[in-house]
């Protein structure tokens, strides 16, 4: 670490101990006042489109007694739907180290995502300094053996998981007490339980790459991902492709290469999407075919029982410098056809297209074995599992 990202960082977490130290000394006075006990509830703090929102949302309208409150930013381009729906907290704020240090439920998407600053807030809670009982909804269905998220690291009184392999090999290998690892479904799953109508839209959508974290633009340029991809979209028989059949393409990085975005370039049949353009739900639902590399995301796609391709270049490299497989092995459980090189891409692409952008029998019965849970009912499931836990004086 150089010395002025030290000194930014060890700025950030004086700032927040001194606030949050505040924000604990004025506690007591606030929860007098408030006997009904603060539900809190967010994503990352700028966003309001995942699990979160849609539990949020679910809330508000089903069970109006619960005094819930969603943290956003001010500038978050999701900040009206929320605003819309109930009470809403400024991420950053005072109110916001007030609300984190008084609330009785604390929900998030991601590990302390409904703190000012994850990173400070995870220590302070190892060290037993964030009270109340702690909800993790997922940001989707785990498949890779994510040890930052072994009951070691992290206290949680609820993990959300949504099919029997990935429940199974959580409770199995994150050692976590029984009643806390439940089957239960993330909560958007409950709007992506509809036979969608075809769009022609092909989606893009790959993950990101821990070795490019912090990556300046010309390292992230100079990078097999960056090239591999932006190959891909400058490809002249995809633009074939897309024009013999009538479609068009949408790539859409990742919420951790969006700062990246003004390097990937749009033309003719084919569109760039940032993260204030849509949501990754609407993506989703308004495309026939994805094309990923190792993104969970394509388990949304598979509950609507929809094509995939997964585009694999780097799967060496991606395996020691990223997420160690877990229970899931593309070559034997994939959705879709597990592809290496750019040619390839095009082939299958070119297959799925000729066959009606429809799912093979084969894919089918592989997404049928995996998901046992596809109802409406995830929100309700979830609500039930986190009322239970916090009508109860200890931890599960």
């Amino acid at each position: 670490m150089n010395a002025k990202l030290f000194l930014h960082k060890s700025a950030r977490y004086v700032s927040c101990a001194l606030k949050y130290a505040a924000a604990a000394l004025a506690a007591p006075l606030v929860r007098k006042k408030d006997s009904g006990g603060l539900w809190l509830i967010s994503e990352r703090g700028v966003d309001a489109r995942d699990n979160a929102y849609y539990l949020f949302k679910y809330i508000t309208e089903k069970h109006k007694d619960v005094n819930i409150a969603y943290v956003i930013s001010k500038d978050s381009p999701d900040r009206a739907r929320v605003e819309a729906l109930g009470k809403v907290i400024d991420y950053g704020s005072f109110r916001h180290f007030l609300a984190l240090a008084v609330s009785k439920v604390k929900i998030s998407t991601h590990i302390m995502g409904y703190t000012p600053y994850i990173d400070f807030f995870v220590r302070a809670d190892k060290m037993g300094l964030v009270k109340g009982k702690k909800i993790f909804l997922q940001h989707g269905i785990i498949k890779d053996n994510l040890t930052y998220l072994y009951n070691d690291n992290v206290n949680i009184d609820l993990f959300v998981t949504s099919a029997k392999p990935e429940y199974e090999y959580i409770k199995k290998n994150f050692g976590y007490p029984d009643g806390v690892v439940r089957m239960i479904g993330l909560c958007r799953y409950d709007d992506l339980y509809k036979i969608p109508s075809p769009s022609r839209k092909i989606l893009v959508m790959p993950t990101w790459r821990y070795n490019l974290t912090g990556a300046d633009k010309k390292t992230f340029t100079e990078s097999e991902y960056y090239k591999t991809f932006s190959s891909l979209l400058a490809s002249k028989r995809l633009q074939s492709i897309l024009e013999r059949y009538g479609y068009e393409l949408m790539f859409y990085p990742h919420m951790e290469m969006q700062k990246f975005i003004d390097c990937f370039k749009s033309g003719g049949r084919i569109s760039v999407k940032s993260f204030k353009d849509c949501t990754v739900q609407e993506l989703l639902i308004n495309s026939d075919v994805l094309i990923t590399d190792f993104s969970s995301v394509f388990f949304d796609y598979a509950y609507m029982e929809k094509p995939m391709i997964f585009y694999q270049f780097d799967e060496k490299s991606f395996r020691e410098n990223h997420y160690g497989e877990g229970y899931f092995s593309y070559k034997t459980d994939a959705f879709g056809k597990v592809v290496y090189t750019e040619d390839d891409v095009l082939d299958e692409l070119q297959t799925i297209l000729e066959n009606g952008a429809r799912v093979s029998e084969e894919y089918l019965d592989r997404i049928n074995g995996f998901f046992t849970l596809r109802d409406t009912r995830n929100c309700e499931r979830n609500f039930a599992a986190i009322k239970e836990i916090a009508d109860r004086g200890e931890r599960v």
